[in-house]
């Protein structure tokens, strides 16, 4: 079988030799870190999500499901799945919103608080192995360069 030159499927393939995958660079970096957060924080019997999800709710007192998935950039399909489990723990409280019958309102409980203040230290010894790990100038330009690209990636 003979190539055509310029055949735009080898020049694609050239590019990803040449340039490599932003894809394939953002997806082995956040499951490093994530496993990073996940091993110290399952020390306190929290995910990632979990204590993203306290620390949402502890911040800003209560969240409605689809407020609270924007806020954790996740579809509120797995956010519901994740809240049940949660709420099953006594970690929040889902209750029908006074205004909006339709509308949950998610609360974190007094466990839930808890907890959260237990994972508080944990979360800062997988933040502060991130920045030893990367270096803290390096940490910072991730950060503002994550800061300046999530919204423009959001659809």
């Amino acid at each position: 079988m003979t190539k055509k030159r310029g055949d735009p499927a080898d020049l694609a393939f050239q590019q990803l030799c040449d340039l490599g995958c932003t894809g394939m660079r953002l997806q082995a970096a956040t499951r490093l870190v994530m496993q990073l957060y996940g091993e110290h924080l399952a020390k306190a019997g929290l995910s990632s999500p979990q204590f993203a999800t306290l620390a949402y709710l502890t911040r800003d007192g209560s969240h409605s499901v689809s407020s609270l998935a924007e806020l954790l950039h996740t579809d509120q399909t797995t956010l519901t799945r994740n809240l049940r489990l949660m709420e099953k723990r006594g970690l929040i409280a889902q209750m029908t919103a006074p205004e909006d019958r339709r509308r949950k309102v998610i609360r974190i409980t007094p466990e839930g608080q808890r907890l959260f203040r237990k994972a508080l230290p944990l979360w800062q010894q997988a933040q502060a192995e991130v920045t030893r790990r990367l270096g803290q100038t390096q940490t910072t330009q991730l950060n503002r360069q994550l800061d300046f690209a999530v919204p423009r990636l959001q659809t």
